[in-house]
């Protein structure tokens, strides 16, 4: 087993040891966070580089629907062009891995000295764990090759936190953490099988497109940069709404469409899953080749590869989602001849802007 599969099965127990830790009491103080903002609720930002900065979207999709104003910015465009957005109202998450970015500690080195930054980090003796005025650590254990546990557990912790920042139990976090660990579980037992036919169908394209909406933006960001790390595709993301203005010319069947549609659980929205349907039938019509992950009944169709995936509350499907990702891209790299997650030209702490 490769070392990257190593910690891609290493994923359901580190979101396991993070339900246990986060759903005690006191985990995520509410009182102290109350107190880091001078209105309540506060304008949340969430910022990051890459996979730190996609977890977010869940998370801001849940506060957005329950009131409370949520970004997600870039931290080098935060750090370099929008800084004076930030108020004594802004609860600033800086979401790292390592701490050590070097975009976050600049920004850390800009911010005043009472910004209320919220801290979710892996490596509790970084820099921004230490400057934080709110540490939440990731659990994820170590991370040696490109992020799979990490993104997993940052998903999970800033969903805690939107939990907390709206003032709701962390119960219904912790439900719906056992539900995706529970479907990581299954889906793992079964990891070549699942793998295997969609790589076939894959192939080694010259280009993939990753497409949307809401919550699970997360998903086709985070999908992209996997099949970039791991096999040196030329992937894109791109919201599946702004697919169709201009860009759906692109279709060809020499490359890959992957679509991520998801209506959740009854009582949840389903008509942005219709809308991206729609989109994956209206690409196969012109001989683009889509997998499609859904949690809708549909049936197989010609030019798609359906991946069947279980419903997620809480916006948490990309839990699921990114592993199927995950196990696609490390078959592509083997048959590539690559070794799946090694780094060739960037490192795992990113140093230089």
């Amino acid at each position: 087993m490769t070392t990257m599969m190593e910690e891609v099965f290493e994923q359901p127990a580190a979101l396991a040891g993070l339900r246990k830790y986060y759903s005690s009491p006191g985990a995520i103080p509410t009182k102290a966070l109350r107190k880091l903002v001078t209105r309540w609720p506060p304008l949340v930002v969430f910022t990051g580089m890459g996979s730190s900065l996609f977890a977010a979207y869940p998370a801001q999709t849940y506060l957005s629907g329950q009131g409370v104003r949520a970004f997600v910015w870039e931290t080098a465009e935060l750090l370099h062009h929008h800084l004076k957005i930030l108020r004594p109202d802004t609860l600033l998450v800086v979401v790292s891995q390592s701490g050590e970015t070097i975009e976050v500690t600049q920004l850390l080195d800009r911010l005043p000295e009472k910004m209320a930054v919220a801290a979710v980090v892996n490596v509790e003796a970084s820099t921004l764990a230490r400057r934080g005025k709110l540490l939440l650590p990731m659990m994820a254990g170590e991370q040696s090759t490109v992020s799979t546990k990490t993104y997993m557990t940052s998903v999970a912790v800033l969903m805690y936190l939107a939990a907390a920042i709206a003032g709701e139990s962390p119960r219904a976090v912790t439900q719906a953490l056992i539900r995706a660990i529970e479907a990581q579980e299954r889906i793992l037992e079964r990891a070549e099988a699942i793998a295997e036919p969609t790589a076939e169908f894959f192939d080694q394209p010259p280009y993939v497109a990753l497409m949307s909406r809401g919550a699970d933006l997360a998903s086709a960001y985070q999908g992209s940069l996997t099949l970039k790390e791991v096999v040196r595709l030329g992937a894109e993301t791109i919201s599946a709404a702004q697919f169709r203005h201009g860009p759906i010319e692109i279709v060809n069947p020499l490359h890959r469409y992957v679509i991520f549609a998801r209506q959740g659980l009854p009582g949840q929205q389903k008509r942005t899953a219709k809308f991206l349907i729609r989109l994956a039938q209206d690409i196969r019509s012109h001989d683009g080749r889509v997998l499609l992950l859904a949690d809708l009944p549909l049936d197989a169709a010609a030019n798609m590869r359906l991946v069947r995936v279980e419903p997620m509350p809480l916006f948490l499907g990309t839990l699921v989602d990114t592993l199927h990702i995950q196990l696609l891209a490390h078959d592509l790299a083997l048959r590539a001849g690559l070794e799946p997650g090694k780094f060739r030209i960037a490192e795992g702490v990113t140093r230089v802007e």
